[in-house]
């Protein structure tokens, strides 16, 4: 739980331009634990979206590549040809690819600030100064942490970031990352009009942001960093934003769902029952199903019988170890309170060898230790004989599979276009162009306008 702790006073600090890399170093930009995304319009591939990280996709770049196949000429203050326009990053990192149920890694939040209307080249940077003093001046107004740094964009607007150091998406996490994106965004609104808070990138934890010492493509502007803020902690930041209580109320839900969920309540048939869940073909999947298999079968019973408890709680433990070896006796220990019935000091002393051996089963004697222990072979277990098919069999139903999946993804790209649009229009009273629901659902402009309704 987290302790509900009086803010300590922080000392606005005073900011000051600095170089890109020291934004980098703040964010891990180059070398993330798992994969954050590049992207760009500008890109002479005419794909828009890359990696940086740990992947074995073929879209795996660095930073400098990247930069130097993103060039076109540009006005503004420069009136040349130039490298890395318009490139965006995202400060959040991913598993293998951009999305938001992709998301590993939480490093930041921010605030993307924009200007309402276009400005004029030659006072950008003026007003860029003026935006800058507002916001900053409600920030601290408001008794919001202040940021870590912010990036001036190119345009008059800027991106304000709040970066900690990195903690896991789980589900808590995610709640919490919400909930400090929607605190941020309230506290702020232009008294003249001039500038916005876009609320729908300041709430996208899987959205991009531009650039450090990246070229603004219609100004000719580089995106500057300004740093000398603090770098939190994120349980630092819930406090100072007040969100303890909620982070307690949280971690308290999910701790109190049953440690490993049934897999679906036995009911009476129906036309339109729910299928069971799918197991997939990984250890873990086939280890977790069978620790189900094993609850399902003595909660119908009431309890393990005598004679069972001992093979029954070592075979969930070592199946609980395949899973999470941290959280494995925790889990042994609430199912054994209530099916099994062991002690404490019985259990600790059936589990000290399992602890430190990592016991491998083969499909056969898996089979044959759930059979002696539950009186039965599960299915999915038993190896069945492999069919051969025919070569015919095999092209019919690749042609089917074929078929399925470009049905499939034309329903989605047609789905995440229409909710797109609908999003977009709620939130601002405005209906979006094509080129930018292209941009927030990484579809191309061709797609985009196919699935387009007037």
């Amino acid at each position: 739980m987290l302790a509900l702790i009086e803010r300590p006073p922080l000392l606005w600090p005073e900011y000051a331009i600095t170089y890109p890399k020291d934004f980098f170093e703040l964010v891990d930009f180059h070398s993330p634990k798992y994969v954050r995304s590049l992207f760009s319009h500008n890109h002479e591939s005419k794909t828009k979206t890359f990696l940086l990280g740990n992947s074995k996709s073929k879209r795996v770049t660095d930073l400098k590549t990247f930069k130097c196949k993103t060039s076109r000429f540009v006005q503004g203050i420069l009136n040349r040809e130039s490298e890395a326009v318009n490139i965006y990053f995202s400060p959040n990192e991913f598993f293998n690819w951009p999305r938001d149920k992709g998301l590993a890694l939480f490093r930041a939040n921010w605030l993307d600030i924009d200007i309402t209307e276009k400005l004029d080249v030659p006072i950008v940077r003026s007003v860029e100064k003026r935006v800058i003093k507002e916001v900053l001046q409600q920030v601290e107004a408001s008794l919001l942490p202040p940021p870590t740094g912010y990036v001036c964009s190119g345009s008059g607007g800027l991106h304000l970031y709040w970066i900690y150091d990195p903690v896991d998406a789980n589900n808590v996490n995610k709640e919490l990352w919400k909930k400090i994106a929607n605190t941020l965004v309230e506290q702020l609104i232009s008294k003249d009009g001039l500038w916005f808070v876009d609320k729908m990138a300041s709430k996208r934890a899987y959205g991009n942001l531009r650039i450090p010492g990246s070229v603004h493509g219609r100004t000719g502007m580089q995106a500057r960093y300004f740093g000398g803020g603090f770098k939190y902690k994120f349980d630092e930041l819930i406090n100072y934003l007040n969100l303890g209580k909620l982070y307690n109320e949280l971690k308290l839900k999910q701790e109190e769902k049953r440690v490993i969920e049934l897999p679906f309540k036995p009911q009476a048939k129906r036309g339109n029952s729910k299928t069971p869940r799918r197991y997939g073909h990984n250890i873990k999947e086939w280890w977790l199903k069978c620790i189900n298999t094993i609850q399902n079968h003595f909660y119908k019973q009431g309890s393990v019988p005598k004679g069972k408890r001992d093979k029954a709680a070592f075979i969930l433990f070592v199946a609980f170890q395949h899973l999470n070896k941290n959280t494995a006796f925790e889990k042994l220990t609430k199912i054994n309170d209530e099916l099994i019935g062991l002690s404490t000091e019985e259990l600790i002393n059936l589990t000290k060898t399992a602890k430190t051996t990592h016991y491998k089963y083969k499909k056969e004697t898996l089979a044959d230790y759930m059979e002696d222990l539950l009186g039965l072979s599960p299915e999915y277990l038993n190896t069945k004989p492999k069919v051969k098919l025919s070569e015919a069999e095999i092209k019919e139903r690749q042609k089917k599979a074929a078929t399925e999946t470009a049905v499939k993804k034309r329903s989605n790209s047609q789905q995440l276009v229409k909710k797109t649009v609908k999003k977009i229009t709620k939130e601002t009273g405005n209906k979006p162009t094509q080129q930018a629901v292209a941009l927030l659902t990484n579809l191309s402009l061709r797609t985009v306008k196919r699935y387009w309704i007037a």
